[in-house]
């Protein structure tokens, strides 16, 4: 049973994504008093009184403009609307009823779905009555008064949502979710990437560098598995990160690494690995996080034979670039023309599974002591290190524990040889691995 979808839709600037943040008790949506931040459809699951939904925060409704990109975030507000069981029409009750209100209204008439008038920015519930009058002319019915930046009156409208809900609360086993961070620089095609795997426009594209700017969940199963997907900002050199609306895009794209098992970094094929991409691994590689290079735009390529040759030749020079991440894998794709998507999703599934890999302890140890016999362990000033035991701790990522005489001697090169020698032995494909070094004794 599909949870029903209940959609935020009002003018630019009224409090959508405060509210959609409010009602869902995150702080997913970026909020900046600038209008049009929002762009994209940005869903999450709401639980209410036992009533599950998934919410929709939209970008603000401009009726007649001829801007391009405006008309695209109202198209997306508008295919919100069209997939909604309840919508929330929010308005701004210190404005009044505005022109915009009116229009919107009129498109809103047009739908079968239970329409809650909503007024925000009702800072004082005592002065409610000031407010409200007016936007009866809406047509409406009875509006209900809130303030999502202070939280008043927000119980009433999920009570209202929920209202208009099914009450059936049939338990559903719900499947373990692979959570996936598509990254990189602006303008790499994460979000066409995200739109082919949907085979709809749920994100805007747009030419313009930096069209996204909230982290996008989007729910997709694959193989009888099930992966959200994260579209996210696009993650320029620091320096030229200058307004606080992008500084605030790019730490949700790295949150959106640090809850995912697997990050998918986009590079653009005529671009290559570029210094910042290398600055973008690192991140994803010290948060722990299973990855993949996805090399988009390879249908501007030759066909045949000499595009084998050139993928071999191209994946070589990217590993040449980063030695210390040679598990890393490479695919080559076209978002545009959907070549190598099914290709990069299986190898998504298969590093999240490897994200999740658990070793029992005899086989670690068994592995650990053929290493140590094959290269024996470093010694410094006549001390030789030994390895007592090895246990996992963890997964996402693989972590061990490395027992030891002294943790002086544990050097990185032997620290790096180990390593290889459990993915050899263990897989690991894509995914750090990480050591917990103690000294017995301490």
């Amino acid at each position: 049973m599909d949870k029903p979808v209940v959609a935020i839709v009002g003018r630019p600037n009224v409090g959508k994504s405060t509210l959609f943040n409010r009602l869902s008790s995150t702080r997913q949506a970026i909020v900046h008093p600038t209008p049009g931040v929002t762009r994209d459809r940005n869903y999450i699951e709401v639980s209410w009184s036992g009533i599950d939904f998934v919410l929709v925060d939209t970008g603000g409704i401009e009726v007649n403009s001829d801007d391009l990109l405006l008309q695209r975030i109202r198209h997306q507000a508008e295919v919100a609307i069209r997939e909604a069981d309840v919508i929330v029409f929010l308005c701004d009750g210190k404005d009044g009823v505005a022109a915009q209100d009116v229009e919107i209204s009129h498109i809103l008439h047009k739908t079968s779905q239970p329409i809650i008038l909503t007024i925000n920015k009702v800072d004082n519930m005592m002065r409610d009555a000031e407010f409200t009058p007016e936007f009866y002319k809406l047509g409406m019915g009875n509006p209900i008064a809130i303030s999502s930046a202070h939280g008043l009156n927000i119980n009433d409208l999920l009570d209202e949502i929920i209202s208009h809900l099914s009450q059936d609360k049939e338990n559903i086993e719900k499947k373990p979710q692979i959570a996936v961070a598509i990254v990189g620089k602006p303008n790499v095609g994460k979000s066409s990437l995200i739109n082919i795997i949907l085979g709809e426009e749920r994100l805007l594209v747009h030419d313009v560098a930096g069209t996204t700017r909230d982290a996008i969940d989007t729910n997709i199963t694959w193989n009888n598995k099930e992966i959200v997907l994260i579209d996210t900002a696009g993650i320029r050199k620091k320096a030229k990160i200058k307004e606080d609306i992008e500084k605030s895009s790019v730490l949700r794209a790295l949150n959106a690494v640090d809850r995912s098992a697997v990050s998918v970094l986009m590079i653009d094929c005529n671009e290559g690995l570029t210094e910042q991409d290398q600055k973008i691994l690192s991140k994803i590689e010290y948060r722990g996080c299973g990855c993949i290079i996805a090399v988009n735009k390879w249908d501007l390529r030759p066909l045949g034979e000499e595009s084998e040759a050139l993928r071999e030749g191209y994946a070589n020079l990217i590993q040449k670039q980063i030695p210390y991440l040679g598990y890393v894998k490479v695919v080559f794709i076209s978002a545009l023309k959907k070549q190598g998507v099914n290709r990069l999703l299986n190898l998504v599934e298969k590093t999240a599974q490897e994200h999740g890999r658990w070793i029992s302890t005899g086989k670690l140890n068994r592995a650990i002591e053929k290493a140590c016999e094959d290269i024996h362990p470093p010694a410094i000033n006549g001390k030789q290190l030994k390895i007592f035991y090895s246990t996992q701790v963890k997964t996402g990522p693989p972590t061990f524990a490395l027992f030891v005489n002294q943790q002086a001697l544990f050097t990185d090169a032997y620290s790096k040889y180990l390593m290889k020698k459990l993915r050899e032995g263990f897989g690991f494909d894509s995914v750090p691995i990480k050591f917990a070094v103690k000294q017995r004794g301490k």
